[in-house]
This record gives structure tokens, C-alpha cells and sequence, in this order.
């Protein structure tokens, strides 16, 4: 998280912002979708939107939850589709493949 705390450092408020509302009260509360599915939601809405960094961060979280890497790649295919339907390039994103010697915890 270091490094995206310092691409935040003149952004205070989006970074209170980001870590209170965003992943505090959002993506915390598991009382409509569990971790597995709040995961799917948050790396196709971010996937999709071709952040390289965060996605990759969040390949690896889908990895780390249990989702197989056929399942990952599966959703980021779909991505790419609803992507190419809608003209937008998904082109800076890795592939879970990319990302898959990160996954295990050290």
C-alpha cells in the first residue's frame, strides 16, 4: 500500500476517501455479497476501466480468495468483450497468468 499512499500524498481527501467509505463501509460489509462476490464485482468495474496497477492488485486478492485462475481469466475475457463492444481499450491490464507467482503469501 506505499505505493499508492504516495500517489495520493497531494490527495488527501480521496485518499480518506478511498480507504474510509470505499473499502471501510463498502466493500466491507458482507451482508449482501461475500468476499468472493464483491471481488468479482471489483475487479470487473476496474478491469475494465484499464488501471493497470489496481487491477493487478486485485488479480491477485480474486487468486488469494480461492478463485481459480481459469475463473479469473474467464472474467477478464468477458471484460474485454463488454470493452470491445463498447470501443474502450482494456489494453495496460495484466493477465492473471502475468500476476499468478505473486499470488502466494510470503
Amino acid at each position: 500500500m506505499p505505493q499508492n499512499d504516495e500517489k495520493l500524498i497531494a490527495h488527501k481527501d480521496f485518499a480518506w476517501i478511498t480507504y474510509n467509505i470505499t473499502y471501510g463501509l463498502y466493500l466491507s460489509d458482507h451482508t449482501i455479497l461475500d468476499p468472493f462476490e464483491t471481488e468479482v464485482v471489483v475487479l470487473c468495474g476496474i478491469l475494465i476501466q484499464n488501471l493497470e496497477s489496481v487491477t493487478t492488485f486485485h488479480l491477485r486478492g480474486a487468486r488469494r480468495l480461492g478463485m481459480t485462475l481459469e475463473d479469473v481469466e474467464g472474467l477478464h475475457v468477458c471484460c474485454e468483450k463488454i470493452a470491445k463492444f463498447c470501443h474502450v481499450p482494456v489494453d495496460k491490464v495484466l493477465r492473471v497468468a502475468d500476476i499468478e507467482h505473486e499470488v502466494p503469501w510470503e
